[in-house]
């Protein structure tokens, strides 16, 4: 019983230190992320994403409430009884990288996804670009695509329909929006 209980504990330990470490690196690549954004024009306007969605957005900040969001492509709607941000949310963030981090990113998460808290389905998109890939999860309507975005780019654009309206909370909503991205900025 006893060799149990510390096996429990050390197996603790490991899972916290391992989730420390992801949200670290979560923290480094969305701090890259947001200032790599501003190197691809946004292809999306408040009214685009709005007339997908079926709520109407605004463009808003990821992270810094003080900085100017024209320069990052982030959108949500706000409550207008409250002023806070909320879904449906859509957001682009593009990293350098290439083909290869494509593949080693898709590789990744067909390899990890039943670890995943929302286990999603891993999907190959080449109507969106070579390589091109979306992550659908099973536990919210939220949608993740990851496509090439010129010669040096990777991006990385989500699409949270949780405060959309019921009909529109498929994955062929978030389908519309990935489409508009390729197809403006290709």
């Amino acid at each position: 019983m006893r060799r149990t209980i510390e096996q429990r504990r050390t197996f603790g330990l490991l899972v916290g230190g391992a989730l420390v470490a992801l949200v670290a690196v979560g923290l480094l690549v969305a701090s890259a992320s947001a200032e790599s954004t501003a190197v691809v024009a946004c292809p999306l306007t408040a009214s685009d994403v709005s007339s997908i969605v079926g709520r109407t957005v605004q463009r808003v900040n990821l992270g810094d409430d003080d900085a100017d969001p024209t320069a990052q492509c982030a959108f949500s709607a706000v409550s207008r009884s409250t002023g806070t941000k909320r879904p449906p949310q859509v957001f682009l963030t593009v990293d350098a990288g290439g083909a290869s981090d494509l593949r080693d990113l898709y590789e990744y998460y067909v390899g990890a996804r039943t670890r995943l808290a929302t286990k999603p389905r891993v999907a190959a998109r080449p109507d969106l670009g070579v390589g091109a890939f979306t992550l659908t999860a099973t536990t919210a309507p939220v949608t993740t695509a990851f496509l090439l975005l010129g010669k040096a780019g990777v991006g990385t654009l989500t699409v949270d329909l949780g405060g959309a309206p019921l009909a529109l909370r498929d994955p062929d909503t978030a389908d519309q929006v990935f489409t508009l991205v390729h197809t403006r900025l290709h």
